[in-house]
């Protein structure tokens, strides 16, 4: 009976570390960086697949395992044929009860509304700021390792064995400052 935490964001440039520093008991983590519209996800199918009888799924919130309701409800009648559990971190939600499933599709709905919603407003928002020749994109910046909170989640995708790459993408950094840092956390005991 394993724990098994499926993380998702939307793109590549998005950082993951709020749904990473929101449970920190599972057996093994799944990780996704691509639109919860899209079913065929790697890491979903992966984790699907390992699968079984009496492990629990965690997701911290029903965003994160799908945005359409018909997929949801593919993945948890998934799980439930695997004789897996799911919880839901921000609901604590029981989907082996009938209540339970009932508010899971409800949710469902609203999620996917939600992303339509957020959709539309951000594409407006651009445009106005656009023609008001205010929008320059995203602002991006560097955090430093003196920063107690950028340690705690450095360590976090560290230990769980994310490329260099990978953390360089989530800190807006270059490969060889994550190498630095590896080598600067080591002489401080921080990291193995």
């Amino acid at each position: 009976m394993l724990i098994r935490y499926y993380v998702r964001v939307s793109s590549m440039d998005q950082k993951i570390d709020r749904q990473l520093l929101a449970y920190d008991r599972a057996d093994f983590i799944y990780i996704d960086k691509m639109s919860g519209m899209k079913r065929d996800r790697p890491e979903l199918e992966r984790m699907l697949n390992d699968l079984q009888a009496g492990d629990t799924v965690v997701v911290k919130s029903i965003d994160r395992l799908s945005r359409s309701t018909k997929d949801l409800l593919e993945i948890v009648e998934q799980i439930r044929t695997s004789q897996a559990n799911l919880h839901i971190l921000d609901l604590n939600i029981d989907t082996s009860t009938a209540m339970g499933k009932c508010v899971l599709t409800i949710l469902g709905a609203i999620a996917e509304l939600d992303r339509k919603t957020i959709k539309e407003r951000t594409a407006e928002g651009i445009a106005i700021a656009k023609s008001q020749g205010k929008y320059k994109g995203r602002k991006k910046g560097a955090i430093s390792l003196r920063d107690t909170e950028a340690i705690k989640r450095f360590k976090i995708f560290y230990n769980n064995g994310l490329t260099k790459s990978a953390i360089a993408r989530e800190f807006n950094v270059s490969r060889t400052t994550i190498y630095k840092w590896i080598k600067e956390l080591k002489r401080r005991g921080i990291i193995k």
